[in-house]
């Protein structure tokens, strides 16, 4: 019991420590998926493209907006891009990875519609990303508190 209650202290210790920087990261976020969902909606609803190429274009796109408006909003880092862009390119591996099995669990296996892959995917990667992005991507850089 000591050991739960020490547990669940320091997470709330770590959350009091970085809130505003957590706070930043769910804007970013939230601003990030909704150009995520938009585009799989123009490129899979409209555009007539197949669920997964409109998965993987969206997924393109929005990257670049994340990496940069995290790397420069939620994390305050201006300087060693090419080292961060690596460490976030190996993220963004795992995440993509993860994301294609999300969209083949919703498409193939429940037999629902591909509109609930983005959502469902981004609810599995967002849960991880922040602390990859600041304990091991942007590292190198000085954090906002």
């Amino acid at each position: 019991m000591n050991r739960l209650v020490a547990v669940l202290s320091a997470a709330l210790d770590y959350l009091r420590e970085h809130m505003w920087q957590i706070v930043r990261f769910v804007v970013v976020g939230g601003l990030t998926f909704a150009l995520y969902f938009l585009l799989f909606r123009v490129l899979y609803g409209t555009i007539g493209f197949g669920y997964k190429a409109a998965i993987s274009l969206a997924y393109i796109v929005t990257v670049c907006c994340h990496f940069l408006l995290h790397r420069s909003f939620t994390f305050g880092v201006s300087r060693r891009m090419s080292i961060h862009l690596g460490r976030y390119g190996a993220m963004l591996v795992l995440n993509y990875l993860t994301t294609l099995a999300v969209m083949w669990t919703v498409v193939e296996l429940l037999r629902i519609s591909p509109y609930w892959g983005p959502l469902a995917s981004t609810g599995v990667t967002a849960a991880s990303s922040f602390f990859v992005m600041k304990h091991f991507v942007f590292v190198s850089g000085r954090a906002r508190a």
